[in-house]
């Protein structure tokens, strides 16, 4: 018994726990520049700030990043959907595609986004996030635009694959980006704000598609007019990019220097750090090895084979089941705003007290809508009297992608280290598009409408993960317990200082607590 009155750890315990931070003070961690490049610039002070003025900065914070960061996932989704909206308006038929040939378009973009993945990740590393991120934006702009001109599947192909390479960065650095300018608390409701624009945006734009459609100016199909208009757009917001968007929070200059103090000293109780340019092959190491990380990445492959359900061949499984061409299109539109508001209920829930670990009960809760689509899309004949189940069924899966957005979140939350950070964004969004190039394929021709396999394997990928999720959390568990037993022994502001910003990972810092 210790003199606290609290159990000493037993030696089973401390065998069995991870090994005890490396408490470096700050001037250490300065000398040898191994720590968060935030660290450096704590070091010149500031005045001590009141709750008010935090939330002052907060808010001024959210005003611009997340604006920014929703209208940017925004013209991703539109433009990653605007391929489904193509093919319902009749891509196949005028680009003489054959076959798989449209499921094979789907699965080329991601062909693109796995091969740029981990040299998109590692220059997101070594140079300014913000400005990798508004290259790729602007070229995948000129890309879009550039497929208005494609009437073949090869001219297709090619700028599909381009578009992946150019598209690969934006997820993993919008993680990469919420773990760098909010609390860990505040990242669930972040990340469903940013994430539920492809809803608050998709919607519309499905009738600014329908629009589009009636446009045959030029001798220019109405696919060709989709991509050329949403490209464009694209592209001149992309290059806005440049200034408005900053690197990080030690550089940003739409806030002052004290505001800019602020925002990184209240994340000292994340301990996963700012920013770090230095690789660190240990981290990568241990990465490797950690078999919660390997859950999740199992975890988005499996919510990502059900995308074409989701989003792809969404539009033409609605017209499959008797709707015209037109009012495929309009019924596109609720479900975007359903997920949206899923989205946003969820991450607001999250950010409550009553939400408090509670994101993977929220992520398996969401895969419950998808597991009754899929079973009433399989069992129930289509036929006229069982059209509006079947639309009923479709308007319920958009659901299930809040899921994504929560486990994005908890991407930004329980991984620290800067270069474990980005290995673990790297093989994190791989496997989402190893997912997206296999998913299409299920979705096999042949079997429309009802499209058999494609059903069944989205059936399982939801119950899969669900049991994942479930395990995950107690593994979770089990670690920060397991934590809560070991004495590290006092600390003192500036070791908790070093702590928080020396760039430690999630297995090395014992005083981390995992997110539930």
């Amino acid at each position: 018994m210790k003199a606290d009155g609290r159990d000493a750890p037993s030696v089973d315990q401390l065998e069995n726990a991870q090994p005890a931070p490396i408490i470096i003070s700050a001037d250490v961690v300065d000398k040898i520049h191994n720590g968060d490049d935030a660290l450096q610039f704590l070091q010149q002070g500031h005045e001590p700030y009141s709750k008010e003025e935090e939330r002052r900065v907060l808010r001024k914070v959210d005003i611009r990043m997340l604006t920014l960061m929703l209208i940017v996932n925004g013209f991703q989704f539109v433009d990653k959907n605007t391929m489904s909206y193509a093919g319902t308006y009749g891509l196949a038929t005028e680009a003489h595609l054959v076959g798989q040939q449209y499921s094979l378009l789907t699965t080329i973009f991601y062909i693109g986004y796995l091969a740029a993945q981990w040299p998109a990740n590692w220059l997101m590393q070594r140079l300014p996030i913000a400005k990798v991120l508004t290259v790729t934006f602007v070229l995948w702009g000129a890309t879009l635009t550039a497929t208005g001109a494609c009437t073949t599947f090869r001219s297709l192909a090619a700028l599909r694959l381009l578009l992946g390479i150019f598209e690969s960065a934006l997820n993993p650095g919008f993680v990469l980006i919420t773990s760098s300018w909010w609390k860990r608390e505040e990242q669930p409701f972040r990340v469903g704000l940013w994430y539920s624009a492809n809803g608050f945006i998709g919607a519309p734009s499905g009738a600014i598609f329908y629009a589009i459609a009636h446009l045959h100016a030029r001798n220019l199909f109405a696919y060709q007019w989709m991509f050329i208009i949403f490209g464009a757009v694209t592209f001149c917001f992309g290059i806005s990019l440049w200034w408005l968007l900053p690197d990080t929070p030690m550089t940003a200059r739409f806030l002052t220097e004290r505001e800019r103090f602020i925002v990184v000293d209240r994340l000292k109780s994340n301990k996963t750090g700012v920013k770090n340019s230095n690789v660190k092959t240990a981290q990568f190491k241990e990465t490797l090895f950690d078999l919660r990380i390997w859950m999740l990445v199992i975890a988005i492959f499996c919510h990502n084979m059900t995308n074409s359900l989701q989003t792809t061949f969404m539009g033409i499984i609605i017209k499959g089941f008797g709707y015209s061409t037109y009012e495929a299109v309009l019924l596109n539109i609720p479900p975007g705003i359903i997920m949206a508001v899923t989205m946003i209920i969820v991450s607001s829930f999250l950010s409550t007290r009553w939400g408090k670990d509670k994101r993977i009960f929220c992520i398996i809760l969401c895969y419950i809508p998808g597991i009754i689509s899929c079973v009433i899309l399989y069992v129930s004949p289509i036929e006229s009297s069982t059209k509006h189940l079947h639309l009923f069924a479709i308007f319920i899966v958009p659901m299930v992608a809040a899921a994504a957005g929560i486990m994005y979140s908890l991407l930004a939350s329980n991984v620290a280290g800067y270069s474990k950070k980005v290995l673990v964004g790297a093989m994190f969004f791989s496997s989402n598009c190893v997912a997206n190039i296999i998913s299409p394929q299920t979705f096999i021709t042949a079997e429309a409408p009802k499209y058999t396999t494609g059903m069944i394997t989205s059936l399982c990928m939801f119950a899969v993960n669900i049991l994942l999720f479930f395990v995950l959390y107690i593994l979770y568990n089990r670690e920060n317990k397991k934590r809560e037993m070991v004495d590290v022994g006092e600390t003192n502001e500036e070791m908790e200082l070093a702590n928080a910003f020396a760039d430690l990972t999630d297995r090395q810092n014992i005083s981390f607590r995992y997110t539930l």
